[in-house]
């Protein structure tokens, strides 16, 4: 049963934190109890019983500034949420957290009152100070707020606050003209700039002239990179370096730096492509011309590609009229404003009738003309580095994991687990769609590193942890691009939660219209799914378990596996590749069973039942009232008949059937398969 709202909100006045009133299911101020809103809010118990006791059902707002703390809001759910790339470039501390109505996450921290904190990180990522979010168990669109933990609320990270280095979107430099980009300088003290780029400083502007003069002076395009490769700076890749700087390789040498004559771009802007043209000698804005150009010129070759894994379409360079043309880039997803930057590049380039759709079909043919699979590329990598480490892929969870077995017949279980676990998420990136629905439920206490073992086995890229309700096309949408999602505490109670859990793990496919899309998508799964929990109780259907696959750890060892993990996929994919299957069968099966039947929720009517009806052969549920009741009222609700039913198979009894005859006729059937001895034909039949 859910908390008291009065009891809740007493609780967190306990805390010291201000609170207030809001109108029930919304998150506007209850205007008759708190006319001036979030103002209003105290700590006061008396004034907040008062409150609530008028109110009962009235939402808990929270005043954040007045209490101290600070709330990084993420909307996880939403397409393009920027939080992934906030924890990988930002030191995020664990602290208290909570679970927002639309299955975002309020990350909450400690900070003192004189503190200012800008409005937004990125889209999706929101911190709110000044203002108020609701608290647990507030409802609002139809959902409710509940806490993932109940850690104490972390100080604030240093880069949070204003004035601190924002560094999510990389290091921002002052744009340089055309003519300071690519002017040669015959008097350029070459050392300097080597030495000022690897520091850092100015790093575009001075690596921009140093490509200038080494190309003014006949330097190959592979003798530049020799030389800029040793500036990539830290937090980026040679690979990223390469691409910025055969941008600015192409640029000089079309602007005649090499000595060639250069193409007066006023009068032929797009020299040395044969393009159709119209009566007039334009270029004409079509399919054929914009696919040529997007695929082949310098501007834009190899700016569009298509992400295998994930289905999305990305940009993988620096491409005209973006802002941050002049940074070093980071590869993102294609976002609208893109064809108008095409647009305005073909216009700058005398194609001035451009029509969207055409440029919208011909950056899809470009990206299409390039693709990559990241973690496919990445798998195979690894299978060099695995072979002949099969037995790791047998002991990883006993090894890293602190998987303690307490027989042999669990251990063999454990290594069983341990090896369909990562040959099914192989599969998945292999054979996107293929049925993988084996839920590795990681046991342990909190704080002992469960999740972060998996966001270190299958990469933060690609790992998710704030999976939006099941039931809504944002979660459809929030798997696209991931490997792995866990289902964090995960606990069900009502039969429509199991029942959407079980088709929601097994589909193969999500079918969803994106928001403002045209078309419906079709998108293979990639990813496999984990659980994390920190109950021994969490499993409460007796017919569904199957998919899940428990295992105890101990002690997490994170650095062990973070350095082990390229050989542990390795040995994956060579076991994918020789047709090992990735799920359980025969006698494995059967353990599997009697673990997950160790974490079923126990009903203490259970009890009853192994005391009053062991000896039993055979029982109907009015039968089995009778006998641990006394009860022989026929007009049981439908409820309290399915909870006996569930608790006799909890207790080992099958069903089997109906009844065919005598007064138990068209009744169902249950049938114990190990009654104890010396039960009495009265143990196995009644007479009404």
């Amino acid at each position: 049963m859910r908390s008291s709202n009065k009891q809740a909100a007493l609780s967190y006045a306990e805390k010291g934190w201000k609170v207030f009133p809001v109108t029930p299911c919304f998150k506007t101020p209850l205007a008759a109890l708190a006319p001036n809103g979030h103002k209003d809010a105290t700590s006061d118990k008396i004034t907040i019983d008062q409150w609530w006791t008028e109110r009962p059902n009235a939402n808990i707002g929270l005043y954040l500034a007045a209490s101290g703390l600070v709330c990084v809001d993420v909307d996880s759910y939403k397409e393009g949420c920027a939080f992934d790339n906030l924890r990988r470039t930002h030191e995020f501390p664990q602290t208290l957290m909570q679970k927002s109505a639309r299955g975002g996450t309020h990350f909450i921290f400690a900070t003192p009152k004189s503190a200012e904190f800008p409005g937004r990180l990125g889209f999706g990522v929101d911190v709110k100070y000044n203002g108020y979010i609701l608290l647990a168990p507030s409802t609002f669109d139809a959902g409710s707020y509940s806490w993932i933990n109940d850690l104490t609320p972390a100080d604030a990270p240093g880069w949070l606050p204003k004035g601190k280095p924002n560094t999510l979107k990389g290091r921002v430099h002052k744009a340089p003209t055309q003519t300071q980009a690519f002017e040669p300088r015959s008097s350029l003290d070459v050392s300097q700039l080597r030495n000022e780029a690897a520091q850092g400083v100015d790093w575009h502007n001075n690596v921009l002239r140093l490509v200038g003069h080494q190309v003014a002076h006949g330097y190959t395009d592979l003798e530049i990179h020799k030389t800029t490769d040793s500036l990539t700076l830290i937090d980026y890749t040679i690979e990223q370096t390469r691409c910025e700087v055969q941008r600015m390789i192409d640029g000089a040498r079309i602007k005649g730096f090499d000595g060639q004559p250069a193409a007066n771009l006023q009068q032929a802007p797009l020299p040395f492509f044969d393009l159709h043209n119209d009566n007039r000698g334009n270029p004409i804005c079509n399919h054929s011309n914009l696919v040529k150009l997007l695929t082949m010129h310098p501007d834009w070759r190899g700016a569009f590609a298509t992400d295998e894994f994930s289905g999305k379409r990305k940009v993988l360079q620096a491409i005209p009229h973006h802002h941050n043309n002049n940074d070093i880039f980071q590869p993102r997803q294609l976002e609208d404003e893109d064809y108008t930057r095409v647009s305005m590049w073909l216009n700058d380039n005398r194609m001035m009738h451009t029509a969207k759709d055409i440029v919208v079909g011909a950056v899809a043919k470009a990206c299409s003309e390039q693709s990559f699979n990241v973690v496919k590329d990445y798998l195979e990598r690894c299978q060099l580095i695995g072979k002949g480490n099969d037995q790791l892929l047998d002991h990883w969870m006993l090894q890293f994991l602190g998987v303690e077995p307490v027989n042999e017949k669990q251990k063999l279980y454990v290594k069983a687990v341990s090896r369909l676990s990562l040959i099914q998420a192989v599969a998945r990136v292999f054979k996107p769609g293929c049925k993988a629905d084996s839920v590795i439920m990681l046991e342990g206490k909190q704080g002992t590193g469960k999740s972060a073992c998996l966001s270190v086995l299958f990469s933060p890229d690609y790992f998710g942890d704030q999976l939006p309700q099941m039931t809504s096309k944002d979660a459809s949408s929030y798997l696209r691009g991931k490997w792995c999602i866990e289902l964090a505490e995960l606990e069900y109670k009502r039969k429509t939660e199991i029942e959407t859990i079980k088709a929601f793990i097994s589909r193969t496919q999500e079918d969803y219209r994106p928001a403002f899309g045209r078309e419906e998508i079709i998108q293979p799964r990639t990813c496999v799914f984990w659980g994390t929990t920190n109950k021994d109780d969490y499993l409460n259907d007796e017919t569904g378990n199957r998919r899940f696959l428990p295992i105890k750890t101990n002690a997490i060892d994170l650095e062990g596996l973070r350095k082990s993990r390229d050989a542990i996929w390795g040995a994956a994919v060579s076991a994918y590749l020789s047709g090992e299957a990735y799920w359980l069968s025969g006698n494995l099966s059967e353990i599997a069973a009697d673990e997950a039947k160790g974490r079923m929720e126990q009903d203490p009517w259970c009890e009853l039942i192994l005391a009053n009806m062991s000896g039993m052969g055979e029982a109907s549920i009015r039968d089995a009232f009778m006998k641990c009741f006394n009860d022989d009222d026929e007009n049981r609700t439908t409820s309290e008949n399915r909870r006996m039913s569930k608790a006799l198979i909890l207790c080992g009894w099958e069903r089997a059937g109906k009844f065919t005859s005598g007064d138990r006729r068209n009744q169902v059937m249950f049938v114990n398969p190990s009654p104890t001895e010396g039960g009495s034909e009265q143990d196995n039949h009644f007479d009404f």
